[in-house]
């Protein structure tokens, strides 16, 4: 997947700076699993499903100064 940002000018010396938060699709527990293939019934102490996140850090934009707008 590819994001762009249609406000992004570069001739401009601001500075961007994005985040980004990442979730997976929500699928089931390890233990889920297990119970569904041995039969059993489904834990009541922890939730049938999960959905992961992914770690992130914010990316920082500095156009070059060749690209900054001429004043």
């Amino acid at each position: 997947m590819v994001w762009t940002d249609p406000e992004f000018d570069p001739s401009q010396p601001a500075r961007a700076v994005y985040s980004v938060r990442v979730l997976e699709i929500p699928t089931p527990r390890w233990s889920t699993y297990d119970s569904v293939r041995n039969n059993l019934p489904l834990s009541t102490l922890v939730p049938a499903i999960i959905q992961e996140r992914a770690w992130f850090s914010p990316i920082w934009c500095t156009p070059p100064a060749t690209k900054m707008a001429k004043k």
